[in-house]
């Protein structure tokens, strides 16, 4: 059986949807009013078949969790997706009666292609943004940004990111790697991934004015705090 053993960007993946689907069973009597399939069987059995699938496929990887590759991954992730929020947030405050710049500059940046799946944990949308950012930024945009209040180191950091990625690339691409699981694997975690976000989404909306409940189903914040 192939497993995964140059870098752990799968391993968090599917640890992640583990604690997430824990998450969900501990709270199924409370969620099984969103949805008619969600019930206490429903919540075992994806548990179990999760269980199951890191037995499979992840009995050999799992203590690469804990090596210095992921934890420096693991930092990219979070400076590089925070620093990409927070100039967001600048522009849509200092560029709000300009729309149509929000709107060049995010499509060009790779705001509106990656920044969605990237904040709510997809890790291989965020290597693609920041290096979308970093290769198609340009000077005068960055000008505009930056006269009208938004700090420029702020794009640095941003840069900087983009450019320590590169020393990450096998984790990221391993998303898509034919090496990384046999096909039956893949097609595995894929589904189980694919299920997963669809429970986040429905539970964020559901805690939305609860914050400690809502972050246990925030994939991002559960992947990075692994």
């Amino acid at each position: 059986m192939e497993i995964l053993t140059v870098c752990p960007t799968s391993t968090a993946t599917i640890l992640a949807c583990q604690r997430i689907a824990r998450t969900f069973r501990e709270n199924i009597y409370e969620l099984s009013i969103l949805r008619k399939e969600w019930d206490p069987e429903y919540a075992t059995s994806l548990n179990i078949w999760i269980d199951d699938t890191i037995d499979k496929h992840y009995s050999d990887s799992l203590d690469s969790i804990e090596d210095e590759h992921y934890k420096h991954w693991h930092e990219v992730m979070v400076e590089g997706l925070q620093h990409l929020k927070v100039l967001r947030a600048s522009m849509k405050v200092d560029f709000k009666k300009d729309k149509e710049f929000l709107r060049e500059f995010f499509e060009k940046t790779g705001y509106t292609e990656y920044f969605s799946d990237a904040k709510n944990g997809d890790h291989f949308s965020l290597y693609k943004f920041l290096k979308t950012f970093a290769g198609n930024l340009d000077e005068d945009a960055r000008q505009r940004i930056t006269d009208k209040g938004t700090m420029d180191s702020l794009f640095d950091k941003i840069l900087v990111c983009a450019g320590r990625v590169d020393e990450c690339e096998d984790c990221f691409k391993a998303l898509e790697s034919d090496a990384e699981l046999n096909k039956y694997g893949r097609m595995e975690v894929s589904s189980i991934y694919s299920v997963i976000q669809d429970i986040c989404r429905i539970a964020i909306a559901y805690y939305q004015f609860d914050p400690d409940k809502r972050c246990k189903f925030t994939y991002y914040k559960v992947l990075v705090n692994l």
